[in-house]
């Protein structure tokens, strides 16, 4: 299996500067991606594989397609875009990956920029700022070097992990729900 940097397979552009922009296009409304998209795009990966293409205020470079990959650079995770964060610009605490090519499947970059445990140990190496927050700079992003199977086992593995997050994801709901099942019947049995 070859060892490559991830610079060769991708670039990163940072998000625009939300006073610039917003100084800069005056009165008219900016939808953000902001942590609760993130988040929301986090939990359910969508099943998407083509990608959607809008019409956008802002360069497309800062705007959000349907399965665009975009990394917090506060927590360090990558997630998938879906379908109802398309459109948004980009802050400054996002980037977006942009894959030069076919070679490196986005759902095995997920899987490696989130879970492999050489890429954390490199990353956690790139980490800089002050405070509790620290960040991923895009230099530091362009360093990491990646284990690069062939593209079908690339495939297989990024399947395999966001058929995870999603079954993840599913029983969290369960077991909130279930909790709450159990909660109202205790409270009932309490009641009689």
């Amino acid at each position: 299996m070859e060892i490559r940097k991830l610079s060769e397979f991708v670039t990163f552009v940072q998000g625009i500067n939300q006073s610039r922009a917003e100084k800069q296009f005056g009165n008219q409304e900016i939808d953000y991606y902001d942590q609760a998209s993130f988040e929301e795009d986090h939990k359910y990966y969508n099943e998407a594989t083509q990608e959607e293409r809008v019409n956008y205020l802002f360069d497309q470079e800062v705007s959000l397609d349907k399965c665009d990959v975009v990394i917090s650079n506060s927590l360090q995770r990558a997630t998938m875009v879906s379908g109802q964060n398309v459109g948004k610009v980009l802050s400054l605490n996002f980037t977006k990956v942009e894959f030069k090519s076919d070679l490196l499947d986005k759902r095995y970059f997920l899987y490696l920029f989130n879970n492999h445990k050489d890429i954390q140990r490199q990353k956690d190496r790139g980490l800089q700022g002050t405070g509790p927050v620290l960040r991923l700079t895009k230099q530091s992003l362009e360093q990491l070097v990646i284990p690069l199977p062939l593209i079908e086992e690339q495939r297989k593995i990024g399947g395999i992990y966001t058929e995870s997050l999603k079954l993840q994801s599913k029983l969290s709901i369960y077991t909130r729900l279930l909790e709450q099942f159990t909660n109202s019947m205790l409270e009932k049995s309490l009641e009689e």
